[in-house]
């Protein structure tokens, strides 16, 4: 194996990390007595498991995706050291607010002050941070532009039945990135992919429109575990890096039974591997950043570790990202 310290990136380096949590604290003990049936389906129980979620937030009328997005730019842009108009591009990733038109992103921009960026949606669901970071590495490598703000913002409490067992897994919240290309080899992006499956597309459906809600199948959680998997194998591989070159594994979560087929099947030492699942849910798009911002700020995530984030997502999706911080 390459010795990781010899890894290259592409310059593209992450330089600020943020995230933003709703004041609203939903414990279990509050969702019990809503619950329509006192028994998990077996259909649901197959993709949910042992929820594995202690209390999740829930975002008030005010929250809005925009607004947590601006938000967590602007702890993102005091933790980079930046001004909002330091930002040439703004991606938001979100699929739980999605409108036809108009986009999220320009209204999140305006809120967060980033007036010379250009700002765009992004849609792969749970993906979407991967997505993002790689779409951002390539505008950043054209030249054309220096610094991208990345930010996972969702509420999955909109695309879930309340009353349902759906609702101890599902988390609101956002978090992000600032990327910039610093030309410096040594730190950043080092490796990126996504890649998609048609044929899958139907194992987590959402219908058209603003009141429809999520529906996964039990064929879910061995395509999510698999490809999570998958892709870690993947990115270790192509970049000939050992495990014990690897720092952290901070993946998405998705729900308790994959997450215990992953800790299960993985290689990689469980304290290698960082999860805030049961304090914040599943958060999608935001789950990889949240995670990666509470353990930054709390010093156990440190610059110029190395770090490894896979990601699953409806479409189907599954990715992932090689990084030096």
């Amino acid at each position: 194996m390459a010795n990781s310290k010899n890894l290259v990136s592409n310059g593209v380096r992450i330089t600020g990390i943020g995230h933003y949590l709703p004041e609203r604290i939903v414990t279990n003990d509050e969702i019990r007595p809503r619950l329509k049936y006192p028994e998990m389906h077996p259909a649901e129980k197959a993709v949910i498991g042992n929820i594995g979620v202690t209390e999740r937030r829930r975002a008030n009328e005010k929250e809005t995706a925009q607004f947590m997005a601006a938000e967590t730019s602007k702890m993102i842009l005091k933790d980079a050291g930046k001004k909002a108009e330091d930002v040439d591009l703004f991606i938001l990733a979100n699929w739980t607010d999605r409108l036809y038109l108009p986009d999220l992103a320009p209204q999140a921009s305006k809120l967060a002050g980033t007036s010379n960026s250009l700002a765009f949606d992004i849609s792969t669901a749970c993906t979407g941070f991967v997505h993002g970071v790689q779409m951002a590495s390539a505008f950043l490598s054209s030249g054309k532009f220096k610094t991208a703000l990345v930010i996972g913002s969702e509420r999955f409490s909109v695309r879930t039945k309340m009353n349902g067992y759906g609702e101890f897994t599902a988390g609101d919240a956002a978090a992000g990135v600032l990327l910039e290309y610093t030309g410096n080899k040594e730190f950043g992006i080092i490796d990126s992919f996504l890649k998609d499956d048609g044929d899958l597309s139907k194992i987590i459906e959402l219908g058209p429109g603003p009141n429809f809600y999520i529906k996964s199948y039990p064929e879910l959680v061995t395509n999510a575990a698999d490809l999570t998997l998958s892709a870690m194998d993947g990115l270790l591989k192509k970049n000939n890096v050992a495990l014990e070159d690897i720092d952290w594994v901070i993946p998405h979560p998705g729900t308790d039974v994959v997450v215990q087929d992953v800790l299960k099947r993985t290689k990689f030492p469980k304290e290698k591997i960082l999860f805030n699942f049961e304090r914040v849910g599943n958060t999608s798009a935001a789950s990889i950043p949240i995670a990666l911002s509470e353990y930054y700020y709390k010093g156990i995530v440190k610059k110029g570790d190395l770090i490894l984030s896979p990601a699953v997502g409806a479409g189907f999706y599954w990715g992932g990202l090689l990084y030096r911080l």
